[in-house]
């Protein structure tokens, strides 16, 4: 699971590789404790690019205002978002 570069917490990072069987890919700061392996470090920052453009891509397709009643009616509209960017991934570009 990719996290954010902020995310130093080791205990929590321990708990969840151990009991969880999790393994945080965090893009460690120049001052972190643990080490870090180069190539390791290159495939993270690709990879939070691809996933900050697709997040990107995808909150283009979200209006300002999203109206709706209850939490259902929200969780529908997100999805329906979702729904689209995918339609439009496949089949449009």
């Amino acid at each position: 699971m990719f996290v954010d570069a902020g995310y130093n917490f080791y205990e929590w990072e321990d708990y969840l590789r151990e009991i969880q069987e999790i393994r945080l890919q965090v893009p460690r700061k120049v001052n972190s404790n643990r080490s870090r392996e180069p190539w390791l470090e290159i495939y993270k920052s690709l990879m939070r690019r691809y996933i900050e453009t697709t997040i990107g891509e995808i909150a283009k397709l979200f209006p300002k205002k999203i109206h709706a009643t209850n939490l259902n009616g929200f969780m529908l509209k997100i999805a329906l978002f979702l729904f689209a960017y995918q339609v439009d991934k496949a089949f449009i570009q």
